[in-house]
């Protein structure tokens, strides 16, 4: 493991914001990962795992404790079976590429969502009708509670929508080393996920019959125009969650916004809508405050363009919640873990 001596949690998150932590250390390997959980302990700091800081929010003060960043590197893909595990400090797009060239499917239309495969049960990601659980087997982690190695199957994590028990009820207790996840062989009738703006592009395109390869290529042309790139905008991607409601709600907003977007959900009692479509009929979508502002590609994002205040971004956060809430009866819920 490494003990690094830049403290500033800014620097290692994609929003860059945030106060210093005591102890920042890299972690390696599984053994790395026992070692820096008993060097918090020894010095009694309070312990946060993290991958490339693409989901985390920090406030001005920091984190009182040790944070460890999750570097654990591995891949390996069986193209017949189509198994695949991999490290959990490797970076989730470079996954979903070599998946693709390897001529698996089952997360070609996830490409380009940010951060480490140790980060992607936390949230549950999903994109343009796919989402992890999907394809999800097991993951091995170290619970810091009992100090050892365990292997979790799908069924313990408890997924929901962009959430699990990773983040909810058992936060902070398990360290992510390795997930595997069940992918397939591309068929010969391989048809693109079944998702409104995927498929219009593909058909704008000309793309009646897709190949994995070319959906995953559409999925980075448009998250391209809608999310800017961490490395020259500072964001963390979509900011807040796109709200299930109930029919009855949905009903009742369609008689006044006829063209608002909905997504009826598999249980049938209840509708996704875009949060996107909210903000910008709020009239918030390209505002400008205290140095963040509400990207014009989508109103999900927020960019800190400026500022390297938490109290500024937030500003702008319970700015567009209250307006939201205000304008549709709807409160809007932050996306990424909030240490405040």
């Amino acid at each position: 493991m490494n003990i690094l001596d830049d403290l500033s949690l800014a620097r290692y998150t994609t929003m860059h914001i945030g106060g210093p932590a005591h102890e920042i250390i890299e972690v390696f390997n599984e053994s790395d990962v026992p070692e820096a959980v008993s060097y918090a302990r020894n010095k009694n700091y309070p312990l946060l795992v993290i991958g490339q800081g693409s989901n985390l929010i920090f406030s001005d003060k920091g984190f009182d404790g040790c944070v460890v960043i999750n570097k654990i590197s591995g891949l390996s893909i069986n193209k017949i079976s189509g198994q695949v595990k991999v490290g959990g400090g490797v970076s989730w797009h470079e996954l979903v590429v070599k998946t693709v060239e390897a001529g698996l499917i089952g997360i070609e239309a996830m490409a380009m969502i940010p951060g480490t495969c140790g980060a992607t049960p936390v949230n549950n990601i999903g994109a343009y009708g796919q989402e992890l659980k999907d394809v999800f087997l097991s993951l091995r982690a170290y619970d810091t509670q009992t100090n050892q190695f365990i292997v979790m199957k799908k069924i313990e994590c408890q997924f929901g929508y962009r959430s699990s028990r990773f983040k909810d009820k058992e936060h902070g207790r398990y360290i992510i080393t390795e997930m595997t996840l069940q992918l397939h062989q591309t068929p010969p009738a391989y048809s693109a996920p079944d998702y409104p703006s995927l498929i219009e592009r593909l058909r704008g395109k000309e793309l009646k019959t897709p190949t994995p390869r070319q959906v995953m290529e559409t999925v980075m042309e448009i998250r391209s125009e809608k999310l800017p790139d961490p490395s020259k905008l500072a964001s963390v991607g979509s900011f807040f969650k796109n709200p299930i409601i109930s029919n009855n709600k949905v009903d009742q907003l369609l008689r006044q916004y006829p063209d608002m977007p909905h997504f009826p959900q598999k249980d049938g009692a209840m509708t996704k809508l875009s949060g996107g479509w909210l903000i910008e009929k709020a009239g918030l979508k390209g505002i400008h405050k205290n140095g963040i502002w509400v990207y014009e590609g989508s109103a999900l994002v927020l960019v800190n363009e400026h500022s390297a205040s938490f109290k500024d971004l937030w500003s702008m956060v319970t700015l567009i919640q209250s307006t939201v809430s205000a304008t549709f009866g709807i409160t809007l819920e932050p996306e990424p873990e909030l240490f405040v």
